[in-house]
């Protein structure tokens, strides 16, 4: 278990790996900060002040440190070099907009865990919690409005769509399991559920598993994915323009319909699915798809199969997190909820399962999702 770093310890350690990583910041220094660092999920993000000059003169900004878990893995082969990558390689071409890129340190000793540091971006993301169509910015404005800052961030993800991934993206081409694009992504899927599934039975996530497989259609394009579209990871500046995308831990290669899927995915989930109204003026389905479609140039095709993938993952990411609750003495291993939840609820509705109930094990498997910090 890693011991604790206070805060002078921190503070010390990151001013170190500042001056080493970007030396053209000529004179820098940190602000004095207030957070401890440890096992487990603490302060997995934080922010620190920075000053320094450079050829343009002297600086003040707010640089956010993002810490990378390692007690356990809920996303399956969850690299922070990738989200680096994607990061550093969007920033430098300036067409998506992203957090200013600094660094990254794979080093745990350092800080503890791995980290990435990026610059710090104004604005306003739809929270989940609270729910965005409860209460919040968004609610706050027009429907009008509304409707017009997801229609940007649509209009963000078809311009990345539109990056040819050779230029730049290679680090995203996985051949170890097929070629570029729909089989690479199934590919992982198959690796993601038999690791996660560790031979269980589980009846929804396998019988999904296998409908992937058995169904994928004969042609599809390979796009750079953002891998998790949700309006929780878009910055919205006050006038409803895209400040940045952020959150790029499951980026990818495979067809834009991925993408769409998972946005529409969570768009369910945050009004449908948990019994909410979808705020007045945001676009539903058939609108989001056309806006894209406006947007991108292209026709969106097979979206039911998608629908079925993204929930499969959805289901796998879950499955990853039901796993930690057991493993972190939360919840029994004996519980059910791990293939018995809202996400295995989603695939039994698209593919005529029997649908699963979601009982005291599931609204204790939802009691414990909160991280909670593991001793030292």
């Amino acid at each position: 278990m890693t011991a604790k770093l206070d805060p002078q310890a921190v503070h010390e350690r990151l001013t170190a790996w500042l001056v080493k990583a970007r030396p053209e910041w000529l004179g820098l220094t940190v602000a004095p900060m207030d957070v401890q660092l440890g096992s487990g999920f603490s302060a997995e993000i934080f922010f620190v002040e920075v000053a320094y000059r450079d050829d343009a003169g002297p600086h003040r900004r707010t640089l956010v440190v993002r810490r990378q878990p390692q007690t356990f893995e809920v996303v399956f082969g969850s690299d922070l070099s990738l989200q680096a990558n994607m990061m550093a390689t969007l920033d430098a071409r300036g067409d998506v907009p992203v957090p200013a890129w600094v660094g990254i340190e794979t080093d745990p000793a350092v800080l503890g865990a791995p980290f990435l540091v990026m610059g710090r971006v104004d604005g306003e993301a739809a929270t989940q919690r609270p729910n965005y169509n409860v209460e919040g910015w968004l609610a706050d404005m027009a429907p009008a409005e509304r409707g017009a800052a997801f229609g940007n961030a649509l209009k963000a993800l078809a311009t990345l769509h539109a990056i040819d991934w050779r230029e730049g993206f290679g680090f995203l081409d996985r051949p170890d399991r097929g070629a570029p694009g729909l089989a690479q992504y199934v590919g992982n899927l198959v690796e993601w559920h038999r690791s996660t599934g560790a031979g269980r039975s589980l009846p929804i996530l396998d019988t999904a598993m296998a409908w992937v497989l058995a169904n994928r259609p004969a042609e599809a394009e390979v796009c750079v994915l953002w891998g998790d579209p949700t309006p929780s990871n878009v910055m919205w500046r006050p006038d409803g323009s895209v400040a940045a995308l952020i959150d790029w831990e499951l980026a990818a290669l495979g067809p834009r319909e991925l993408d769409l899927a998972w946005w529409l995915y969570f768009d369910d989930l945050f009004s449908r699915r948990f019994g909410v109204a979808r705020l007045d003026g945001l676009p539903g389905r058939d609108e989001t798809i056309a806006l894209y479609e406006r947007a991108s140039g292209a026709t969106l095709r097979d979206m039911d199969y998608y629908d079925i993938v993204v929930a499969l993952r959805m289901a796998l990411v879950a499955l990853g997190a039901f796993d930690r609750q057991v493993s972190m003495g939360n919840i029994p291993a004996e519980n059910v909820a791990a293939d018995n939840n809202l996400m295995t609820l989603y695939l039994a509705e698209k593919l005529g399962l029997p649908l699963p109930e979601l009982g005291e094990d599931f609204r204790a498997f939802m009691r414990n999702l909160t991280p909670v910090e593991e001793p030292a």
